[in-house]
């Protein structure tokens, strides 16, 4: 099934050619009552027909031709901002998760909705429209290696570093004292080793890693670990 609708060759679309700031004015017109409904309809370029079905209702909105977003356009601007704020702290949502995140706003707000009950999550179709409504919002593919860790790799600074590594140990006398050098490293180890794509605001350009588990280790020089702290039984 397409996912958007073609228009038939020969047929004329329908086009608003009125605001809703004429349509203000057309119920203040009628609200004096000086004018009748055809006259008022002609000087703002309103039709009749549909000029006194909103004046009976108070319907002053402009309603776009077609079929309306599932969660409708004033909705979406929540998870638009919600995606964005969680971008700016570096944690870029998952698509999968802003398909959940779809389905379970529609079942609070008791909107009607086409998504997986099952799964419970909005289609990938939903999320390609969504995107497309949303253009501040684009999928960016996780990078494997950071572009700052990326140039603290280049020649010269590695060089820069052995150079005061050698000057530090040779002013502490240390260079043949291994057992009074201790080192406590954190690692962190990629749990997902291919790289995920992530939602992001547009003029972001690059997305942190995925999940990691941090590892601790404490050993000196001469490869003598530090022991475990005693566990009670």
């Amino acid at each position: 099934m397409p996912r958007k609708y073609k228009r038939k060759p020969g047929v004329v679309p329908r086009h608003i050619n009125w605001t809703e700031d004429s349509l203000k004015l057309a119920f203040e017109e009628l609200n004096k009552n000086q004018k009748s409904i055809n006259d008022i309809s002609q000087i703002y370029g309103i039709s009749s027909r549909t000029l006194r079905r909103r004046y009976e209702k108070r319907n002053q909105l402009l309603v776009t031709q077609g079929k309306h977003p599932t969660l409708g356009f004033e909705n979406e601007k929540r998870p638009v901002s919600h995606i964005l704020k969680l971008g700016d702290a570096g944690f870029p949502p998952e698509r999968s998760l802003i398909r959940q995140l779809a389905y379970q706003f529609a079942e609070k707000l008791g909107l009607k909705h086409n998504f997986n009950n099952e799964t419970k999550m909005a289609g990938p179709q939903w999320l390609k429209s969504f995107l497309e409504r949303n253009p501040e919002i684009v999928v960016r593919q996780a990078e494997g290696l950071s572009i700052q860790r990326a140039k603290g790799l280049c020649r010269a600074e590695v060089a820069k570093f052995f150079d005061l590594l050698i000057t530090v140990l040779t002013d502490n006398d240390l260079l043949d004292k291994p057992y009074r050098i201790f080192n406590m490293d954190e690692s962190g180890v990629q749990l997902n080793n291919k790289p995920g794509k992530w939602l992001n605001a547009l003029s972001s350009y690059q997305i942190a890693l995925g999940a990691i588990l941090t590892i601790d280790g404490l050993t000196d020089e001469a490869s003598n670990l530090s022991p475990f702290k005693p566990h009670g039984p």
